[in-house]
């Protein structure tokens, strides 16, 4: 697929990993895997990039699985963290525990001021996480949606100099019923940001359906479920 990427995702609670049903903590999934052993795994089928989210930090709005996600990195696996980082001592404690970019959520609307100056302390390493239910702007770990249209706040971070969007549909993530492409089409389309497509990937053939969206800058697809599942194998994220 080029130069398309495809991601896995770790998401933890309590260290462990975990998959929520359209962002809801009431309905998870915990999974027998180790996610130490897991992101080794990744790294030696070829995937060299890995998306992990603390959802406690997300939850507790500071980071909270540090020392897991500090065992992941020694693997050696490139790591995106996101969940709970509201400060821009959060972000640093995310790269001192390996954090190579970082995530920010919720934090994109409470701390807006801060951002200019979060964007030139850590040059090339922050990625805007925008999530959306109805394509209104969901913070607070998906427990809260804004009014803010997820198309208005892209096109700000853009302005501010975010290079990449991560985003992610809720109404679609954790259902395997496949990508909400017609909206991620509309938001590659509205911005110069590389997009990273987060959300409903439930077979090879949606990573497919994701990637042909290279073209208008959708450059990565996050697999989490559907890998977890058992519906995506560790060779099919490899080939793909």
């Amino acid at each position: 697929m080029g130069s398309f990427r495809v991601i896995p995702a770790i998401d933890l609670i309590d260290g462990q990993c975990v998959r929520l049903y359209q962002g809801d903590y009431q309905r998870s999934t915990t999974y027998p895997h180790d996610p130490v052993k897991l992101a080794r795994q990744f790294l030696e089928a070829g995937l060299d990039w890995l998306h992990v989210v603390d959802l406690d930090g997300a939850r507790a709005g500071q980071p909270v699985n540090m020392a897991t996600v500090k065992a992941i990195a020694g693997t050696g696996i490139g790591i995106e963290l996101g969940g709970g980082i509201r400060t821009a001592t959060h972000i640093q404690m995310a790269r001192d525990h390996g954090a190579e970019h970082v995530i920010l959520g919720s934090t994109l609307l409470s701390n807006w001021d801060d951002l200019p100056e979060w964007l030139e302390a850590f040059p090339g390493r922050l990625v805007a996480g925008v999530d959306a239910r109805g394509g209104q702007v969901a913070v607070q770990g998906w427990q809260e949606t804004t009014s803010l249209m997820s198309l208005d706040l892209i096109g700000r971070l853009e302005a501010l100099g975010f290079g990449r969007v991560i985003y992610t549909d809720i109404a679609a993530d954790g259902t395997l019923g496949g990508p909400n492409l017609t909206q991620l089409r509309t938001v590659a389309q509205a911005t110069k940001m590389d997009v990273t497509a987060s959300g409903g990937i439930g077979s090879v053939d949606d990573i497919k359906a994701v990637a042909s969206l290279e073209p208008l800058g959708v450059t990565d697809v996050i697999v989490g479920r559907a890998f977890y599942d058992g519906r995506i194998s560790l060779k099919d994220l490899a080939r793909c």
